[in-house]
């Protein structure tokens, strides 16, 4: 009779024992990040089928958190709109009133009118050209850079200030009513986009941000966002928009002349009167653009509300997916734990083997 003994290599023995311990490193490793976070060390693993299930909720979870993110940013951009229209309209406000008690040619003619209006001229522009996180808040979509030209200040294509525009404009001042007629027509046209200069034109040496219409006539595009998966909002106010160019005309042509300097009574008035009336125009659309503002902030922030109850929702359905026991997860660390000491503690007693003992 013939018998076999199996024999196994050295090597092969410890190859074996050092796969069998990594395997138990690697598993116990699993067990103390699922013990530390309370979810599975690879939930994809441990959901099999369900996995596309979390990965689906969770790419959901994180877009949304990334409108919420986009929709904060946009609040805060309309909270500052909000607060820089409230003051350009403020500024005006008080022009106005001084203009209106001051249109009748019977009475004392003012003579501080000019230097207020020049100074609300560009504590507006400073308004007007307010930024968020780099960004012109009416400038449009080219909203890289600054939306208006101080009342000195050159621009860089014209090389023309708005003083410089309204003194070619105005000239030497205001005759008589026939004079004040052909100049307040001149800057209206200047003013709306179709001055006999071209330099003149308001988009040209006031405003330096996107025109109102393309080359061929057609509305450019206006500042928009999409704040939930279905609604997308239009909240852009820009400083060429006509409401702004009243004002700004307005404001411009009582800089441009001294009101106290037109001797003649009728053209006075008239001067004065026109000028009253645009800024009336004005201040009632800045208003109109702060009620909408106002609206565009509610509807962003009812969004946000929608979107963080969203999340919720998805952050526990996640968590459903992808929790483990928490006891079961401790159990298993130390039933690991104790097969890898025990492995350990074999291969040290084997290791220490050797034949010279048994001779």
């Amino acid at each position: 009779m013939v018998s076999y003994v199996q024999t196994i290599s050295s090597l092969q023995s410890l190859l074996s024992r050092q796969r069998t311990t990594s395997d138990m490193t690697r598993l116990m490793m699993n067990a103390e990040t699922e013990v530390a976070t309370g979810r599975h060390a690879d939930p994809f693993a441990a959901l099999g089928s369900r996995s596309i299930e979390a990965m689906s909720t969770r790419a959901v979870y994180e877009r949304t958190e990334g409108r919420i993110e986009s929709n904060t940013f946009l609040q805060n951009r309309l909270d500052l709109m909000a607060t820089a229209l409230g003051n350009i309209r403020e500024a005006a406000q008080e022009v106005l009133t001084a203009t209106i008690t001051n249109t009748d040619a019977s009475s004392s003619r003012p003579q501080y009118l000019q230097e207020m209006a020049a100074t609300a001229y560009d504590t507006i522009v400073s308004f007007l050209n307010s930024s968020y996180n780099g960004k012109s808040l009416f400038a449009g979509v080219d909203s890289d850079r600054a939306a208006m030209n101080s009342w000195g200040q050159d621009d860089s294509g014209t090389g023309l200030s708005p003083s410089d525009v309204m003194s070619a404009i105005v000239g030497g001042g205001i005759t008589d009513a026939t004079d004040a007629a052909s100049k307040i027509a001149a800057l209206d046209a200047a003013f709306n986009g179709t001055p006999g200069t071209a330099a003149h034109a308001y988009d040209e040496s006031f405003f330096n941000g996107t025109p109102l219409t393309d080359g061929l006539g057609n509305a450019n595009p206006r500042m928009t966002a999409q704040i939930d998966e279905s609604l997308d909002i239009s909240y852009g106010v820009q400083a060429n928009d006509q409401g702004f160019r009243d004002l700004m005309r307005g404001l411009a042509m009582l800089a441009t002349t001294d009101p106290a300097d037109i001797g003649d009574d009728d053209a006075y008035e008239a001067w004065i009167g026109a000028a009253a009336s645009a800024l009336g125009s004005g201040v009632n659309a800045v208003l109109a653009s702060e009620t909408r503002t106002g609206t565009m902030q509610k509807l962003v922030e009812d969004a946000n509300d929608r979107l963080n109850n969203k999340k919720e929702v998805l952050s526990l359905h996640i968590s459903e997916l992808e929790s483990v026991d928490p006891y079961e997860a401790a159990t298993r660390l130390t039933s690991i734990q104790t097969q890898l000491q025990a492995s350990y503690a074999v291969t040290a007693r084997l290791s220490q083997l050797s034949y010279i003992n048994f001779l």
